[in-house]
């Protein structure tokens, strides 16, 4: 595994067919207008980073928990005089995580749709191909959190996507200032990869001349993050809606969620969820159905685990899992 840096801390996901389209050549600026014209940017993605959700201050505060305590500070006790250990005691988190409060509840829906959204970890036909940052990262984790921003930016913050140029003999259609990788990814996942993690060629070793010409891959070089994928994208919004959260301790939670397939948005098209107000996510979850114009049959379901920290108005989250049903 290559070493996550912590910014305060699967095999490749299968894509549906309906998503993808096919690109030929370097059509990229056709994808980026269109991509670009209905965003307005502020901060880092701007409407993805709306109001309070994007607010991380420490990830992981709880400097009491037990796991962070010196050990040996006190003298052992003859092997005849130690008492049995106590179980330790469960107190809860101290950032609590309310759905009742519309805020919270908002910054949850709005914070996993970014990842809803780009179907990340969702391989239903591979359960064993989860996104778990808990126990390490492995290479195809590392390469799918990559995947996942790279996208993530061309849906959501293509005015940031700048046209890529070849390097060594291969195609990169897209380049991102690695500076504004890092802070989102470190907004989404609490952590950043170093420009070694990530790079990757899903190519690599293959003797098709087009496939390499083209293939999906990433590099770093002189402050950007270089990227080409064999597919373009064209997307139909999955927002997510969460249902329920268990306090795990150490301001840990599992949110429980269902995420819905977006038709329509003020009489518009499918939207991205950066087309959404954040004041959307916070509607009762009929009223966000109906408004962002999807039926009662949820598109996916399952649960993630986030670290959770104190905002400004309302907690801010970092994905450490995600399973789907």
């Amino acid at each position: 595994m290559g070493a996550a840096s912590p910014a305060a801390g699967m095999p490749p996901v299968q894509k549906k067919s309906h998503k993808r389209a096919v690109i030929i050549g370097i059509c990229v600026a056709g994808v980026l207008v269109a991509g670009g014209a209905a965003l307005a940017l502020t901060g880092v993605l701007g409407p993805l980073g709306q109001g309070n959700s994007s607010q991380i201050t420490v990830l992981g505060s709880d400097e009491g928990s037990g796991e962070h305590k010196d050990k040996g500070s006190a003298k052992e006790k003859p092997a005849e005089e130690q008492e049995e250990p106590e179980e330790p005691e469960q107190t809860g988190s101290s950032v609590k995580v309310d759905l009742n409060d519309q805020a919270t509840y908002a910054a949850t829906n709005l914070f996993l749709s970014n990842f809803t959204e780009e179907d990340f970890g969702y391989n239903k036909n591979d359960p064993s191909s989860l996104f778990d940052v808990t126990d390490g990262l492995s290479a195809e984790e590392q390469r799918d959190m990559t995947f996942f921003i790279f996208n993530h930016f061309l849906d959501n913050g293509s005015k940031r996507v700048e046209r890529g140029s070849d390097i060594g003999g291969k195609r990169y259609g897209f380049k991102i200032a690695i500076d504004a990788v890092h802070s989102e990814m470190n907004r989404l996942f609490g952590m950043t990869l170093s420009d070694d993690e990530m790079q990757f060629d899903d190519n690599e070793g293959k003797y098709d001349e087009v496939i390499q010409a083209l293939g999906t891959r990433a590099t770093v070089q002189d402050g950007y993050l270089y990227f080409n994928e064999e597919h373009g994208v064209a997307k139909i919004a999955v927002p997510a809606i969460v249902t329920a959260a268990e306090d795990l301790g150490n301001n840990t939670y599992r949110l429980t969620f269902e995420a819905y397939v977006a038709q329509s948005y003020n009489g518009g098209p499918s939207p991205l969820v950066s087309d959404v107000p954040e004041s959307v996510y916070g509607l009762p979850a009929d009223q966000l159905k109906a408004t962002i114009g999807v039926d009662s049959t949820s598109a996916m379901s399952g649960t993630a685990v986030v670290k959770v920290a104190a905002g400004d108005g309302a907690p801010a989250f970092a994905l450490q899992s995600i399973n789907y049903d």
